[in-house]
């Protein structure tokens, strides 16, 4: 072999791109660390798993005492007046202690999944708030089964836009599942009831417009709604308790101001 020739191949052998050492897989956290970090819980029903966490509102919020009690009050002093206000009437003839309040959180707009349903309801003078999360999109079934079985308990189900968003899309999600739904629940909307009201008077009538003029609360370091279905997409990928705690705890801050707003509602004149 010539010596230019072995200069040549001792070039190549040097200069020849070396295969990418490979990183190790990170580790997807257990169900259990997860539920830890989110004070969560693992329900297991007939339809499969999914995440529960469960807290009366007093133990949330410095003020949700007062809350839960404005709200029951209101809701027992309602029941026992002659007359209701305009758009209330269901409530006045319901048992106070089957009306609850929804709020969904999903993975974009109709036809992606529903991946956080909010329901709180009254408990022996407390508001209990219950959120139920698919920790992935194979669990969206269960917990849809969870909630057609919790909303077929009560007589009127309080929420926010719900006539033309959450209740469709529950039903529609439902459908596409093949779950077995009663939803045909009364329905007071608090958007209508605001703008009926407000219209006019503030900027709008979203929900978070309510709350600062209403309500006089700010809401600090909450998640922005458009980024919410993309904190889902990675929180599946990565199941990283971090990513959904906020999305959490939106959907508890919305739960909170639906409760205010029901009292301003049912004490208004």
């Amino acid at each position: 072999m010539s010596t230019a020739l072995r200069h040549e191949l001792s070039h190549l052998q040097r200069n020849r791109p070396r295969p990418a050492r490979r990183r190790p897989a990170p580790r997807t956290p257990k169900p259990a660390r997860v539920c830890a970090l989110l004070e969560a819980r693992v329900a297991a029903t007939e339809e499969g798993e999914l995440l529960v966490w469960e807290k009366p509102i007093s133990k949330v919020w410095s003020h949700g005492d007062v809350v839960a009690q404005n709200v029951c009050a209101a809701l027992e002093g309602l029941w026992a007046a002659s007359e209701a206000p305009p758009g209330l009437e269901a409530l006045a003839q319901a048992d106070p202690g089957r009306v609850g309040w929804l709020d969904i959180e999903s993975a974009g707009f109709m036809g992606r999944p529903i991946f956080l349903v909010g329901l709180m309801r009254p408990c022996d003078g407390e508001l209990m708030i219950t959120q139920l999360l698919a920790r992935d999109y194979s669990q969206e079934r269960a917990m849809l089964a969870q909630v057609a079985e919790a909303v077929s308990d009560l007589q009127v189900l309080v929420t926010f836009n719900g006539k033309c968003f959450d209740l469709p899309f529950l039903r529609d999600r439902m459908t596409y599942h093949r779950v077995r739904r009663d939803l045909q629940v009364e329905l007071v909307d608090l958007l209508t009831l605001a703008r009926r009201q407000w219209r006019g008077v503030l900027p709008d009538c979203r929900l978070q417009t309510l709350e600062r003029h209403l309500c006089r609360r700010l809401r600090a370091g909450d998640i922005p709604g458009a980024l919410i279905p993309e904190r889902y997409h990675e929180f599946v990928r990565t199941q990283d308790a971090s990513l959904i705690e906020p999305v959490l705890r939106h959907n508890r801050l919305d739960l909170l101001t639906m409760a205010e707003l029901s009292v301003l509602f049912l004490q208004a004149p």
